[in-house]
């Protein structure tokens, strides 16, 4: 055992080795050899992917028992589901003299019920992880909510709640009208919210709720009460003049055995807003400025009565518009990128259910204003005499068709686009033929639309 133990230790420890020799470590080494790609691929531009076809989610329509249609598109994707009540009346049905009554409304809804104040609607929505919210539009108001599939049962409790029993309390009314006055008074400072207000009513006139602010003016949120609100709320917010979108994990038996029983009470009969006055267009182009002098640039805003959202010749318009101010086109090239007088140009056709305003501004180098507002007009002449190019033409639909399926992405976009259908009584079928609608525009269209819709010569500027 001694002699094995003897060997194993010398046949471990081995002989001695020298130590290794020092690193040499370059103090600047070579850089790699660097691969130079072929000048070939990198002036090929990737192919692009075959294109998915879209294909609109479809819809069911139902009513409740107490007579309240129902748009329903399922989409069981995710746990997700988002509800908007749509009141088929905003802002267009403000009286004269109540400017900002239907936006003063929808504010109050969830300013507390006669079964919670604001903060316990607020404490119990965050502490379900949803959302609610209310707004009015010129030709809507909206109360939504969106919530986790799990939990939409508790959030609709609440938002049921706030659409069929608003408190309206005075004491809310004059802490929201405070609110309100408060942002009034900031728009007086910035030129362009003055230049867009200022735009409307003169287009408009004072005897059109479009002519005045959909937020309302000093005046008028001044002078209206509670007993308008309420008033207000008794005529439209009813069942007859509503239609409840819903979008996501829900299903319509689910539907009806939620929605149904929380607006069971909800059936008082109401009156359908007063037909607009039609409003006159200028007879002949005219310059209308306010000053303010010093200022190191100038708002402008050029524009004339436009379209309603059912204009048969909706989807050609907006083909026509998007080639002259959409993003990254004719104004925009010239006023922009050849000038450089202006950070942005556009113009836009606000269609609502009656003819809204075509708009044509932006915020411009004030020593080029006038300059600017030739270039303008030059741009609308020039759409008006000659045919767009081919390419200005397809680069236009392919955008516009392309981003439509965009619009659909969430459940929330989901419900919007389906409350479009019942804000303008669009058909069932609208989603399904826009993209055929606006690939089938023609340059000849394109000039057509111009020549009947922008008129150089009977302009508000």
């Amino acid at each position: 055992m001694t002699m094995w133990l003897a060997v194993a230790v010398l046949a471990m420890a081995g002989p001695e080795k020298a130590p290794p020799p020092p690193r040499v470590i370059d103090a600047d080494p070579a850089p790699p050899a660097r691969v130079t790609p072929d000048a070939e691929f990198r002036q090929k531009r990737p192919t692009a992917m075959p294109e998915r076809p879209f294909k609109v989610p479809a819809v069911k329509r139902f009513r409740l028992d107490n007579g309240l249609r129902v748009i329903l598109a399922e989409s069981h994707k995710l746990p997700l589901v988002s509800l908007e009540l749509v009141i088929k009346t905003g802002g267009a049905a403000n009286p004269k003299g109540q400017a900002g009554l239907a936006d003063l409304t929808a504010n109050l809804l969830d300013e507390g019920t006669t079964s919670r104040n604001a903060l316990a609607i607020a404490d119990d929505m965050a502490f379900l992880g949803a959302s609610l919210a209310t707004g009015a539009s010129w030709d809507a108001t909206s109360v939504s909510v969106s919530s986790l599939a799990e939990n939409i049962g508790k959030a609709l409790e609440i938002w049921s709640d706030v659409v069929v029993h608003p408190a309206f309390d005075e004491k809310e009314l004059e802490r929201v009208r405070g609110n309100l006055l408060t942002a009034l008074g900031r728009r007086k400072d910035s030129p362009p919210t003055v230049a867009s207000l200022a735009f409307s009513r003169i287009l408009f006139g004072d005897g059109h709720p479009y002519g005045w602010p959909a937020s309302g003016t000093e005046d008028s949120l001044k002078a209206l009460t509670i007993a308008d609100v309420r008033k207000f709320y008794a005529t439209y917010y009813t069942p007859g003049n509503a239609v409840l979108i819903a979008a996501g994990d829900i299903t319509e038996a689910a539907l009806k055995a939620t929605v149904g029983p929380l607006l069971k009470s909800w059936k008082a009969k109401g009156g359908v807003a007063p037909a607009l006055p039609k409003p006159v267009a200028v007879a002949k182009t005219k310059v209308f400025l306010i000053d303010k002098a010093g200022a190191p640039q100038s708002s402008i805003r050029i524009g004339l009565i436009g379209i309603p959202r059912k204009s048969p010749d909706y989807h050609k318009a907006l083909v026509m518009n998007s080639i002259l101010g959409g993003s990254f086109k004719r104004l925009y090239l010239n006023l922009r990128e050849q000038k450089g007088w202006t950070y942005g140009v556009s113009s836009v056709f606000e269609a609502r259910r009656t003819p809204g305003q075509w708009l044509c501004g932006g915020e411009f180098v004030a020593a080029h204003t006038a300059e600017s507002v030739a270039e303008i007009l030059r741009e609308i002449r020039r759409l008006r005499d000659e045919s767009v190019t081919d390419a200005e033409l397809t680069e236009v639909k392919n955008e516009v068709t392309k981003a439509f399926p965009a619009r659909f992405s969430t459940v929330n976009q989901l419900a919007a686009q389906m409350a479009s259908l019942a804000v303008y009584d669009l058909p069932d079928n609208e989603f399904d033929s826009f993209t055929r609608k606006v690939s089938a525009v023609t340059k000849a269209d394109v000039r057509k639309m111009a020549q009947k819709y922008l008129q150089p010569e009977k302009m508000v500027i």
